[in-house]
């Protein structure tokens, strides 16, 4: 079952990831460098092995997260000079 709890989180979130970016602007980044949401997921996913955090639940939204964000046109972490 926690398999089960993984995959529907991972399409809740990738779900809610897509619903939040296509209708908020909210950005982290500076002039050089874009901290897309799949590179925030990422960094927590790493963080979450480091401690040894073992829910389906959570590994499957930040999993959705990511898998939105790598879905998209423009997922680089550089910005382009033409912003």
């Amino acid at each position: 079952m926690e398999f089960a709890y993984y995959s529907l989180s991972m399409i809740l979130g990738f779900v809610v990831t897509r619903w939040v970016t296509e209708n908020f602007k909210f950005h982290l980044r500076n002039d050089s460098v874009w901290m897309h949401h799949w590179i925030v997921a990422s960094l927590a996913m790493i963080v979450m092995l480091y401690f040894k955090i073992d829910s389906p639940l959570i590994w499957g939204g930040l999993s959705g997260v990511a898998l939105e964000g790598l879905g998209r046109k423009n997922w680089s972490i550089r910005r382009n000079s033409g912003k």
